[in-house]
């Protein structure tokens, strides 16, 4: 197979070099999924069929200048029918030659936007009705400043937007041609090892029966009950893998000690096998429950059963990649093996030399991407110099993913390695944990890591790999930009392009949404969102004072977007949703802000300090006390925040379950409950809409009446979270109602909108 694919690509090249290669019947089959993509556009753009000879492809490898991906488009005739017949002249006649297949891809995308006034987003393409495509005067040569642009998919679940391991086919071949079409070359699933462990141990490891739960399953996040059977889930894999491999594009095999809280080892595995374990200093039951624990790899009968593992996913997920393969490997990922350090580094390095010396010897050419996620939570700056010298750095990389982690001052970063203009490794953008549903880039951060990286030739690529994906239409848009360049391109500059080409006649005004934004989004880090006060510590909360004076300039002048964006028409796909993600997120933090002014002063009040603040009002008309008079406005805000979710099927769960069941049928009759539960959880809730509207607005108006009652009784001791348990007790009533009564029920209308965005800057204008 992969013989004779190297021979098509041999052929093409030959008849590039003799000058005869065209878009026509005589093709490979290589070149005719281009060539169908060009003319799909063409129809859209011009309202007819392409015509022959219109667009040649090529592949050759001479266009690359630094043997990174690279094209080139050249107009090869002007007005001349290439076949010298009499007659009507045809277009301008071009060629679009890449070094690889995939850049032959990217300069295809690239002609239809520079001529077609074609622009790609990852839910939707703008394709303009010009009536004609002008190709005439072409010379373009574009080539990659980072040779890996990766991507990551990851495997919480929730919402469907946001959760890759919800998308079915078509989700995913809209993603794939959005990865193409962004100019990106690298994608990886981590949504679980699918059906691996039957595909490897078909004697020991049994189809689970996607109607019940899945045996060994866990609570949160860990339960992985199946929504669609390991079978589906294993063929959808191959075929999406290999609509990428038709494309030129690659996906990382994972190697090493694989078993995690979403690649758990299956209850049959444990039972038949019996599977020693390495020692374990972590607490808590992501790592302690057997089906979760590293196997023994200190005996080499265990590293060779994980091997097995790799080597069938190679095999069935990754045939047909391009070379050279990409091999990845989280090593022991966030285990500490040892409270000593130097033993628990002995054990660290234990497991990657012997993995590294399996991928090294069975794939000798493929290139092996060592995460950099251990080396953040569990490794020292000067135990990752120690690794450096025992790597290959002609094929080892450090596939670093944490290049925004904050503050910038950081100590254990890319930059405190030795990696820097000595050995190859990637910058990136980790942007955000699963209950991050939320804008939340950190451009101060970035912008100023990246200098180093851009500048520097051991760096070999940009990646963007957070928990969840679509979060935050700029970062996507400033990630794949900066990707490709050769020089640091600024938010600000991604921001304006982004406008102009995504709202149309509406640029400006989302424009000064955007920018009245953005600096309160990245007040958050990674994590966290308003909800978590409500279910949480509540108004008992003690945040810490200088986050009062941090947020408190930045919100203020955000709140600028609730009359901006109530101006804007409300029927353009792409405003709707980005008006809403805006909106959405200036209101958590609002909400967020005002309920850490309201702890500060309860906390005063409650120490016999402030007592005006319970006692007087500024309004002379009004007895209702400021503490009371805020807590009821931050639970309007609370129902305010659930209306505007209401708004866009983004957000439901009972919306997102009905899609996973139209994509596949559903067998387990309860798993609508353990997606209540997967999303609920204290890891992952966040902005879905059954809990802004069931569980935060109720806990937030259940505080402010206590709140009330309180000040009321000068009772200053009262506890207004309630009882212990009272909000998970909660959470799990609603667990056991049907999720359908739960649903949004808010007409998504434009007057709705509107009136959501009035309510809630009035409320900031008490």
């Amino acid at each position: 197979m992969e013989s004779g694919r190297k021979m098509t690509i041999c052929k093409i090249m030959a008849s590039v070099l003799a000058g005869v290669v065209a878009c026509g019947g005589a093709w490979g089959g290589e070149l005719d999924l281009p060539r169908a993509e060009f003319a799909k556009y063409y129809r859209q753009i011009v309202g007819k069929e392409m015509p022959e000879g219109l667009v040649a492809f090529a592949i050759d490898p001479k266009v690359s200048k630094s043997g990174r991906d690279a094209y080139r488009i050249v107009t090869t005739a002007s007005g001349q029918r290439q076949d010298g017949r009499a007659g009507s002249p045809l277009p301008a006649a071009v060629t679009i030659t890449g070094s690889n297949l995939r850049s032959v891809y990217y300069g295809l995308y690239d002609l239809l936007e520079r001529r077609g006034g074609c622009r790609w987003f990852w839910d939707g393409d703008v394709v303009p009705k010009n009536g004609a495509l002008d190709l005439s005067n072409l010379d373009i040569h574009e080539e990659a400043h980072f040779e890996y642009r990766g991507i990551r998919y990851f495997a919480h679940r929730g919402l469907t937007r946001f959760q890759a391991e919800h998308w079915g086919p078509e989700d995913w071949k809209k993603e794939i041609d959005w990865i193409l079409k962004r100019r990106l070359n690298v994608f990886m699933l981590r949504i679980g090892q699918d059906d691996l462990f039957q595909r490897t141990f078909p004697d020991v490891c049994a189809y689970p029966d996607p109607s019940k739960p899945l045996p060994g399953t866990g609570h949160s996040h860990d339960d992985r009950t199946l929504f669609w059977s390991l079978q589906y889930r294993g063929e959808l894999r191959r075929n999406l893998q290999k609509y990428a491999f038709d494309r030129g594009l690659m996906v990382p095999e994972d190697f090493g000690t694989m078993t995690h809280w979403y690649a758990r080892t299956p209850e049959d595995f444990l039972a038949k096998k019996k599977p020693e374990f390495i020692p374990l200093a972590n607490k808590g039951p992501n790592y302690q429950v057997p089906n979760a624990q590293v196997w023994n790899i200190r005996d080499d009968k265990w590293v060779d059963e994980y091997w097995k593992m790799t080597k069938t996913a190679v095999a069935t997920y990754g045939q047909g990649a391009p070379e050279p393969r990409l091999l990845h490997t989280i090593g022991l990922g966030e285990r500490m093996c040892y409270k000593d350090r130097k033993r628990n580094f002995d054990m660290k390095i234990l497991a990657l030399d012997k993995f590294l010396a399996k991928a090294h010897t069975d794939y000798p050419d493929a290139k092996v991407l060592l995460a950099g996620w251990d080396f953040y939570s569990t490794w020292k700056p000067d135990e990752v110099k120690a690794l450096l010298p025992r790597l290959d750095p002609t094929r080892d990389i450090v596939w670093d993913y944490e290049g925004d982690v904050a503050p910038l001052e950081h100590k254990n970063n890319f930059t405190h390695w030795g990696l820097v203009g000595k050995f190859p490794y990637t910058f990136s953008i980790f942007l955000a944990y699963e209950n991050a549903l939320d804008a939340r880039a950190n451009y101060p951060v970035i912008e100023a890591r990246q200098k180093v990286a851009q500048g520097d030739s051991f760096c070999k690529g940009y990646i963007l790999w957070p928990e969840l994906s679509h979060t935050d239409p700029l970062c996507l848009r400033y990630f794949t930009a900066n990707a490709w360049s050769d020089r640091p391109i600024p938010h600000g500059e991604v921001l304006d392009e982004m406008c102009t080409s995504r709202y149309g006649a509406h640029a400006a005004t989302l424009k000064a949404a955007w920018q009245a934004a953005l600096p309160a989004s990245w007040l958050r880090g990674w994590g966290s969102n308003y909800g978590r006060f409500m279910v949480g510590l509540g108004f008992d909360a003690k945040p810490a004072p200088g986050n009062v004076k941090k947020w408190s300039g930045p919100v203020k002048e955000a709140e600028a977007v609730f009359r901006l964006l109530a101006r804007v028409p409300w029927q353009d796909e792409f405003v709707k949703r980005d008006s809403i993600d805006i909106a959405r997120m200036v209101l958590d933090r609002v909400i967020a802000l005002r309920t850490m002014e309201l702890c500060r002063d309860i906390a005063a009040w409650r120490k016999g300090g402030g007592s005006q603040l319970a006692a007087t009002d500024s309004d002379a008309t009004s007895c209702v006390p400021p503490l009371v008079s805020r807590a009821n406005a931050i639970a309007a805000l609370c129902d305010k925040m659930a209306d505007l979710l209401a708004l866009h099927t983004d957000y439901s769960m009972w919306e997102t379950y009905q899609r996973l069941d139209t994509v596949e049928k559903i067998q387990n009759p309860d798993f609508s409950k353990t997606l209540f539960e997967n999303a609920s959880c204290p890891y992952c809730r966040s902005h879905q809409y059954e809990l802004a509207r069931h569980w935060y607005a109720v806990r937030a108006r259940q505080m402010a009446e206590r709140l009330a009652k309180a000040v009321a009784s000068g009772d200053r001791k009262a506890n207004f979270g309630g009882a212990a348990g009272e909000a998970e007790q909660m959470r799990l009533a609603l667990k056991a109602k049907p999720l359908e009564s739960l649903k949004p029920t808010l007409p998504r209308t434009e007057e709705n909108f509107r009136k959501v965005l009035r309510e809630v800057q009035e409320l900031l204008d008490r």
